[in-house]
């Protein structure tokens, strides 16, 4: 296998790897609402959460030393998990980019400037359970609670990637009747 059809392979696990913890961390924080009736309440619509996912990345791109190889595509749509308290129909919806292998010294300061950046709008760390996976850093808007992940950190990992994420949102911003 080449090193370019290697890592495209890595860079492939880590997005699965990505959207996977996504569903779990909905799932165990079902977007912040712990109550049917907070989860009934209208919310911004699919699409503005779309444009807000695409703000954030375009202001994080900009403050960034390093620029991405590529985006990660078209959006990732997921349904909320409604663990068991219901109501269902709410959507989270995210995308990125990928830098590729980028040197440790430009990582390193791609690092402090996402942290500065993102702590200066606002963001706060979201803490992964204790011997949980450390090679991201996640800060998340507590104001409207979009998550910003700036994955393959560490000095080991090859691809380095950010992501932004919505909460769960109603598709057109009212639960259906």
């Amino acid at each position: 296998m080449s090193a370019k059809a290697g890592g495209s392979v890595r860079l492939r696990k880590r997005v699965t790897a990505g959207a996977v913890l996504a569903v779990a961390v909905l799932a165990l924080n079902a977007c912040g609402a712990s109550t049917v009736n907070e989860r009934s309440k209208p919310t911004i619509t699919l699409e503005q959460a779309r444009k807000q996912v695409d703000d954030y990345l375009a202001a994080v791109l900009a403050a960034l030393p390093v620029k991405p190889k590529n985006s990660l595509g078209d959006f990732s749509d997921l349904e909320c998990e409604a663990n068991d308290v219901g109501p269902h129909g709410r959507t989270q919806t995210g995308r990125g980019y990928d830098f590729g292998d980028v040197p440790a010294a430009a990582k390193a300061e791609a690092v402090t400037a996402y942290r500065t950046f993102l702590t200066g709008q606002g963001f706060q760390p979201v803490q992964d359970p204790p011997n949980f996976h450390n090679d991201w850093i996640k800060l998340r808007n507590p104001k409207d609670q979009f998550l910003a992940t700036l994955d393959g950190v560490a000095e080991t990992s090859h691809d380095l990637t950010l992501r932004v994420g919505s909460p769960c949102v109603w598709p057109k911003g009212t639960p259906p009747a």
